[in-house]
């Protein structure tokens, strides 16, 4: 798009606080198969240091010593679109006889926008007076652009940003047409959040009123300057998410489903594109928060009281972004198989092929941990779900915090919680449980058509959150349903509880040869898996499977809790992007091997069950899940950070 250009002022603040490593590759990366049936890799080819066992559950912190390259976590920040109105309307000769200056009123915006903890703001009519006045308050805290100091002059219209959240990268503007469709500069800037390194393309405009005539063709024009404009800056920044800010003047399909379906945008206040359907929001504003598909908005707010309309004509408009962690091309289905009672002693032991196959072939760990509270399968399959700890007082889902299984997780929790399955059924992603133990039907309790949340994002996709949900008699029905039903219509999310060493361990130990032989039972049921989603052309190649115990043995008298063959637990994750041979702590070095303790969760941490919660909704482009309180930034490392885009 034509437009002027400026290079970046410096940035008040060089600070990157990535919370993790960014450094160079420390060893050569052996990249998984692109398929979870491929052959092992062959032997050496691990980059884990040499000598330590994947599977070791005695490895220690120097597996973390491995640095990294570490992929983009998920970025959260607050947004608002503020039309101020202009100072030459309050001026003396301006419309608005009896309003303060634009100057005065320019203090109350500052105290919103701290009011509301936004971080990035587009401005309309943001005259050189109130541009000055802001300068005056916020110092360098904040920067705008254009603003006043533009060496192709000011602009009534600016974005702008907090400068310890995020810097500028590179700005332009785009001449608009405006009244009689004359043109006006309109702002685009790219900015790189300091915390995390995700670049976002912002973009504000003020298109024409009908105040001056019928300016109709003028905004056709200016919405399809930006649905031009979205989609240059997505193919020439395809990491780079674009946001749209700006007073439309228009209400509704005649700005929504003008620019939505060419743009592959949203809106932060709802509506849809589906197929040839655009169903925009319902809201009636002509002040617009719109960004693509790659960012989440949530808590969309209308601020309008006596002291905003003391302030302007206009609402402030306010909402939550979030843009979720990078992630490989292609990679777009998961399946989580859970094994209950799995120890960590029987797996460092065993030489069942599958286990080598998966240790070899993907990245995985021996010293995993369950959560703190409970060693339990109910307890850990629900911190699967949720990325949530266990006691509810902590934010937990409370399972587990009492003997009795309650009727909801909601219930438990005293309050709603959000799971795997709601992010993913959410965006329109068919969703899959399958299990051979009872106790498990509490997850259909928790999210179906009566107990599930609303559907934020898009079409309605409904409160039942599990397209397909089935308890079967034993492993081998369960998981013979699951490969009939992905057969034929796969799901982008799947779940497999498979039950039967934890009932082999509660009949006659967690040691014996029959506990052996229903652990090498239950991984030629990982390897059926593996050989469907191989099978099934739309998973193929395209599948991240992850194995994982969810609590190993259980004492048959008192708690678990403290014991490590309960606590210690094994980790497996294999499929495209994933290092072969590679060391789960090695890839994480923000995580430390806690050796044989249980850690708190204070302090270093360990590799939890419940951080494949958010691996799972990175790896399918979601958010991280709602109140999730392990890895709730998506940093939880698995895949080769070079083929990971934006990093």
């Amino acid at each position: 798009m034509p437009g002027t250009t400026i290079s970046p002022r410096p940035s008040t603040t060089r600070r990157r606080r990535l919370g993790v490593l960014a450094v160079a590759l420390a060893t050569a990366v052996v990249l998984a198969p692109t398929a979870p049936d491929a052959p092992a890799a062959p032997a050496g080819a691990a980059t884990v240091s040499a000598g330590t066992s994947t599977a070791d559950p005695t490895a220690t912190t120097r597996n973390a010593a491995l640095t990294v390259d570490q992929t983009t976590p998920a970025t959260f920040f607050r947004l608002g679109n503020f039309n101020v109105l202009g100072a030459d309307h309050t001026a003396p000769g301006g419309n608005r006889k009896g309003w303060d200056s634009g100057v005065v009123r320019m203090d109350r915006v500052v105290t919103l926008l701290k009011e509301r903890e936004l971080d990035v703001v587009g401005f309309q009519e943001f005259q050189p007076p109130q541009a000055t006045r802001f300068g005056e308050l916020m110092g360098s805290t904040w920067q705008t652009y254009p603003g006043i100091n533009n060496p192709a002059g000011p602009s009534v219209n600016s974005i702008g940003w907090k400068t310890d959240v995020w810097t500028l990268l590179e700005a332009r503007t785009i001449p608009i047409p405006y009244f009689d469709g004359v043109p006006s500069r309109m702002p685009a800037v790219l900015l790189q959040n300091i915390s995390t390194g995700r670049k976002v393309w912002f973009f504000n405009t003020h298109n024409p009123a009908d105040t001056r005539g019928n300016a109709q063709q003028h905004r056709n024009t200016g919405f399809a300057m930006e649905v031009a404009l979205a989609n240059e800056l997505r193919a020439a920044y395809p990491d780079a998410p674009f946001i749209s800010l700006g007073d439309k003047n228009e209400r509704g399909s005649d700005y929504y489903c003008a620019v939505a379906p060419g743009s592959d945008m949203w809106s932060a206040s709802g509506g849809y594109v589906q197929g040839t359907t655009c169903s925009p929001p319902t809201d009636g504003a002509i002040d617009w928060i719109m960004g693509t598909k790659d960012v989440f908005f949530n808590t969309y707010t209308r601020v309008w009281n006596d002291y905003v309309s003391k302030t302007s004509d206009h609402p402030l408009y306010t909402a939550n972004a979030v843009v979720p962690a990078s992630r490989p091309v292609g990679v777009d289905h998961v399946v989580v198989v859970a094994v209950p009672g799995l120890t960590s002693t029987v797996v460092r032991s065993s030489s069942v092929g599958e286990i080598k196959r998966m240790t070899e072939n993907g990245a995985s760990t021996g010293n995993a941990r369950t959560v703190a509270e409970n060693t339990g399968p109910d307890a850990n399959l629900m911190s699967v779900l949720t990325g949530r700890r266990v006691f509810p007082k902590r934010g937990g889902h409370g399972v587990g915090s009492t003997t009795k299984l309650p009727t909801t997780v909601h219930q438990s929790a005293g309050q709603y919680v959000s799971s795997i399955f709601d992010l993913a059924h959410n965006m329109s992603h068919r969703t899959m449980f399958v299990s051979s133990r009872q106790d498990t039907q509490l997850i259909l309790r928790s999210w179906n058509r009566k107990t599930g949340g609303k559907d934020p994002y898009g079409i309605d996709d409904g409160p039942a959150k599990i397209d397909t949900f089935k308890i079967k008699k034993d492993d081998a029905t369960a998981v013979g349903l699951w490969r009939d039903r992905i057969a034929k219509r796969p799901a982008r999310l799947s779940v497999i509880e498979l039950s039967s060493v934890l009932d082999e361990g509660l009949r006659g130990g967690f040691r014996g040869p029959a506990y052996q032989k229903a652990v090498r039972k239950t991984f030629q049921k990982v390897a059926a898996i593996r050989r469907s989603i191989a099978k099934q052309p739309e998973m193929a190649g395209r599948t991240l499977l992850v194995v994982t115990g969810t609590g190993g043995a259980q004492k048959s008298k008192g708690s678990s809790r403290t014991w490590a063959e309960s606590y210690r637990v094994p980790m497996w994750v294999t499929g495209p992007g994933v290092p072969a041979g590679s060391d789960l702590y090695g890839l994480n070095p923000a995580f430390v091997s806690p050796g044989k303790a249980q850690a708190p969760y204070s302090g270093n941490q360990p590799i939890r069950v419940g951080d494949l919660t958010n691996l799972v909704t990175r790896t399918l482009g979601l958010p991280p899940v709602p109140g999730s309180s392990m890895d709730p930034e998506q940093r939880f490392q698995v895949y080769d950070p070079f083929l990971v885009p934006g990093n």
